[in-house]
């Protein structure tokens, strides 16, 4: 089966990372180094599938006006992608970044979609299929509803795509009965059915073929029908959070295109490669030269 990773984002963004000396309330800062490109967090993957060897195709909603920043961003990128144009408008996230306090992230909400959305980004899905994985990522703007992640996670299956849902909230809980790899956080993970590894075992029991849970600092857990097992960092990092949990993704979508799943090399790359991307800057990339020392360092063990 190809390597080919679709990443499917519905609420993208131009993300904007300014790294300045201190963030200080109520003063004008100065911005010494400010980086702007195509963002949202399937673009973030795609970009992590690049740089870790496989391929990437973006399906995006975006906007329907020209100038198209966010198209343009892609095209800048190198990434290839079908676009659906439904949006008034694309949004912006800032993250500033300080030594002293790490980063502060600012996100718009978005704008809403119009009523070509969701035929339109299932028509650019259905065009690419099939592929080696496919990745929806991120929140769902108005206009759309909240189980569309789901629809398309039943797209993919009947074509033998897997799938990844890495959302939240009203769409993480439609898609947690869809068939689709859910990839929760800790706080999402917990809003949806509690916490910890009993939490992910009952999504799989409800029919997740896989939960693989992230925890940030404290690596992340996967549970599966066949088990579960959970991975540590080989040294805690400290930079530039946004984008790690993409990162992870990325990495785990990469074995999902497999025949067959290692689960614990697959968690033990997910680890590693999302502490790869607390090293970057900005969002959507990622130290590779650490991302391949650490995947051998990280500690895997099975959870009884």
């Amino acid at each position: 089966m190809t390597r080919r990773i679709l990443t499917v984002t519905l609420n993208p963004a131009v993300d904007v990372t300014y790294r300045v000396d201190a963030l200080r309330p109520g003063e004008t800062v100065r911005v010494p180094d400010a980086r702007s490109r195509a963002g949202g967090k399937g673009v973030n993957v795609a970009a992590v599938v690049r740089d870790l060897g496989g391929e990437s195709v973006v399906l995006a909603l975006t906007t329907t006006r020209l100038p198209d920043e966010f198209r343009d961003g892609l095209d800048g990128l190198g990434l290839p992608h079908r676009l659906v144009p439904a949006l008034p408008a694309v949004r912006r996230t800032v993250a500033v970044v300080t030594r002293a306090d790490g980063t502060t992230m600012l996100q718009e909400n978005g704008f809403p979609a119009d009523e070509t959305a969701e035929a339109g980004i299932t028509a650019a899905l259905r065009a690419e299929l099939p592929a080696g994985a496919v990745v929806i990522s991120g929140s769902v703007p108005e206009g759309l509803g909240d189980g569309v992640p789901a629809k398309l996670v039943r797209l993919c299956a009947r074509h033998d795509v897997p799938v990844i849902a890495d959302v939240s909230g009203a769409a993480l809980r439609e898609a947690a009965g869809s068939g689709a790899v859910l990839m929760p956080n800790e706080d999402e993970l917990k809003e949806l059915t509690g916490s910890g590894v009993e939490a992910c075992r009952d999504l799989v029991a409800a029919g997740a073929p896989a939960v693989v849970a992230t925890l940030g600092t404290g690596g992340a857990i996967a549970v599966t029908a066949r088990g579960a097992w959970r991975a540590r960092p080989a040294e805690v990092v400290t930079g530039n959070p946004a984008g790690a949990g993409d990162a992870g993704a990325a990495a785990l979508a990469l074995h999902l295109s497999a025949s067959e799943v290692d689960w614990p090399a697959a968690l033990a790359d997910v680890v590693a490669t999302s502490a790869a991307a607390v090293l970057r800057p900005v969002a959507g990339e990622i130290d590779v030269a650490a991302r391949n020392r650490w995947i051998r360092a990280v500690k895997v063990e099975r959870i009884r």
